[in-house]
């Protein structure tokens, strides 16, 4: 199955917008004129410009129209997660760095915010994610909570590395995920959290808190990671069966 209408039509008119069709400050053509010209409702349309506008390439304004703004979009890492597969897809696309390897004692606080048992011994594994192509910048910030004997056996295989940590628990352990169950919330970005990600402590951000089951549907790894919202963008595709 090929991309969504609208992701071709917004990469294409990316490309026409990088070559100069339309330059900084001039107005696209009005919705129904573009709607028309790829033979296509005015809501497909408006998925595409939302796109682009999230890229920061243009502004809509009702009443005046679409202008250009930038002629190539605002550096961005845009994930689309639908399946255990495609987290697993995403590990290999951003380089996880650690920054530190504690013990913690789970307190209520801690309790509410993930479903792990109050008063529980964990390993608190904190790292950024970064871009591993040419912007090099840093695209999250986690914190990731394991048993203490799955955080032993790969305490040797976390620096440096692509793959989600829950694979790295199934290939030492034999501990598969059956399940993943993810939550996502607006937030201020923490100012531990922002020293990392380059912005303003307390500016708009992601917080994705995700929780690992094992065949059994025992939790075995938590995980909650901030993304700077000026840079990330989460897209789900929902689909008829």
């Amino acid at each position: 199955m090929g991309e969504p209408r609208y992701v071709v039509i917004a990469g294409d008119l990316m490309g026409r917008i990088a070559a100069g069709k339309w330059a900084v400050g001039e107005l696209l053509p009005t919705e129904p004129e573009l709607a028309a010209e790829y033979g296509v409702s005015r809501e497909t349309l408006r998925r595409a410009l939302l796109r682009l506008e999230q890229g920061g390439l243009i502004s809509r304004h009702p009443g005046t129209g679409t202008r250009v703004e930038r002629s190539t979009p605002v550096a961005a890492f845009t994930t689309q997660l639908g399946s255990v597969e495609d987290l697993t897809q995403y590990g290999e696309a951003a380089v996880r760095s650690i920054l530190s390897v504690e013990p913690v004692t789970v307190d209520a606080a801690l309790s509410a915010a993930t479903g792990l048992a109050e008063g529980s011994g964990q390993v608190r594994i904190t790292s950024t994610r970064r871009d591993p192509g040419s912007s090099g910048g840093v695209l999250s910030w986690a914190r990731v909570y394991l048993g203490p004997g799955d955080a032993k056996a790969i305490a040797g295989d976390l620096e440096e590395g692509r793959q989600l940590i829950a694979d790295l628990i199934e290939a030492r352990t034999g501990r598969a995920v059956a399940r993943v169950v993810q939550q996502v919330r607006a937030v201020g970005v923490p100012a531990e959290a922002a020293a990392h990600l380059g912005v303003a402590p307390g500016s708009p951000g992601l917080e994705f808190v995700r929780r690992y089951y094992d065949a059994s549907g025992a939790l075995f790894e938590v995980t909650v990671s901030t993304h700077a919202g000026d840079r990330f963008a989460y897209e789900t595709v929902l689909q008829r069966k």
